[in-house]
């Protein structure tokens, strides 16, 4: 860090200089104020907020890193991308916040009306901003209740929608999110389609769709009074899952039987991630719900649930106080604009498949390698005992993940029990992916 930004510490009252500038004083210090989440302090250093530039980051004494976490699919155009930050000039002085569920203000419903018309299917939606993904989820389900007169839902394991309420209610990656905690609602709960490991025994070959059976029969002997079935279309925090299409489509179907409504939760897999502005056209299939955030806000907090007019029976059925603020919905539309103008679905499309060329050329070498998938930007590489027995390998997945980081310079991070995941920023090359794959090699070459 420079003295100009140390200086600016200094005149915010905080007696600090360059030699504080070590990970592990700012790691004891950051122990000592904030609250145990998800740090893991053993493998990461503190990040410096004044560098950095697309995929390179860096932490606080000067060490930098390739970044494929994309701040965990959060930063579209990367770190610090210079007409980002012009464009945010532009509109310093704009008001930064007016209470947009309680007043109406022309950038938020440009926004909206962006946003519905990047959604898969033609019928009349409706869009309620909030301030994250797991906040855009419990929109989705507030009004799929309210609409329907229904209160049970369907959810998926794994999965994850987020840590509060009735997102965490579905979600289902970790025991430690959970336990102890009330269940927000009634969850009839059924496999994810999980091919590589499916609990039916099926192969690809094989799959007569076992899993919407699953479902059906869940639903014939627990009841089908369902307000809405809840699923990502890529299944993310519980281990980069990528379904079969006529999985997904069965699933559909079935909701579709009882009379219930379908959302599919984008908050990682969306905003062109894969490709697509939404991953489930994918698997060609149009939800009544989209829960987003991370990507769409451009690196400030936001969430967006969008669903069939009008959402909600009444007025003051949902509302907050933060929605999308003026100054958020420019640079969200900005992103929207230069993701559209710069082709990056595409460049997210051709860079995914080449990115999976190169981590199969890993499972290919190595034993401990079970599988790798993915659809554009969002994939995941799967760490085993051994090929045959398929045995998850969770430890050797943390050792893994701490040498690519501490040793090889590669900032990543895992998901579910034993797999690394890949979600950079769009502005990643093929060179940038090469030098990833070559730096994820050499630490397995290390601890395998």
């Amino acid at each position: 860090m420079d003295d100009k930004h140390i200086q600016i510490l200094k005149d915010l009252g905080f007696d600090i200089d360059k030699k504080m500038m070590t990970n592990e004083y700012w790691k004891r210090r950051g122990a000592e104020a904030l609250a145990l989440t998800t740090q893991d302090r053993d493998v990461y250093g503190c990040l410096d907020h004044t560098v950095g530039e697309g995929v390179r980051i860096f932490d606080i004494e000067g060490t930098e890193y390739l970044d494929v976490t994309g701040g965990v699919a959060v930063r579209a155009l990367g770190l610090r991308y210079k007409p980002y930050i012009d464009f945010e000039a532009s509109i310093i002085d704009v008001v930064k916040e007016l209470p947009g569920m309680d007043f109406d203000g022309i950038p938020q419903t440009l926004l909206a009306e962006r946003v519905a018309g990047l959604t898969p299917g033609s019928h009349k939606k409706r869009v309620v901003f909030t301030t994250s993904g797991g906040r855009a989820v419990e929109g989705c389900l507030k009004s799929a209740i309210d609409l329907s007169g229904k209160r049970r839902v369907i959810g998926f394991r794994p999965a994850f929608h987020g840590r509060t309420g009735y997102a965490l209610a579905v979600t289902a990656s970790n025991s430690k999110h959970k336990s102890g905690f009330p269940q927000g609602l009634d969850v009839i709960r059924v496999s994810y389609p999980y091919c590589y490991r499916c609990p039916y025994g099926a192969t690809e070959e094989t799959c007569s769709l076992e899993c919407v059976e699953a479902l059906r029969y869940a639903l014939q002997v627990e009841g089908s009074d369902i307000a809405v079935t809840v699923m990502e279309p890529l299944c993310g925090e519980g281990g980069l899952i990528v379904p079969p299409a006529k999985a997904i489509q069965g699933m559909y179907e079935v909701t579709r039987e009882i009379g219930a409504y379908f959302m599919s939760d984008e908050v990682q897999a969306g905003m062109g991630r894969t490709g697509k502005w939404c991953a489930i056209e994918n698997h060609g299939v149009v939800p009544d719900y989209i829960s987003m955030g991370k990507a769409i806000g451009g690196g400030y907090p936001m969430g967006a649930s969008i669903g069939p007019a009008p959402m909600f029976t009444g007025g003051a059925r949902h509302s907050e106080t933060f929605s999308a603020e003026p100054k958020m919905s420019l640079l969200s539309l900005w992103i929207i604009k230069t993701l559209e103008d710069g082709d990056y679905l595409k460049k997210n499309a051709e860079n995914g498949a080449y990115l999976l060329k190169r981590l199969n050329e890993l499972k290919d070498k190595y034993d401990v390698v079970g599988d790798v998938r993915g659809i554009g930007l969002m994939v995941g590489i799967e760490f085993v005992k051994d090929k045959k027995t398929k045995e998850k390998a969770p430890k050797l997945r943390d050792s893994v993940v701490k040498n690519a980081v501490q040793q090889q310079k590669l900032w990543i991070l895992g998901a579910g029990q034993n797999v690394i995941r890949f979600t950079p920023s769009y502005v990643i090359t093929k060179e940038h992916l090469d030098d990833a794959v070559d730096r994820l090699d050499k630490a397995i070459v290390v601890v395998k």
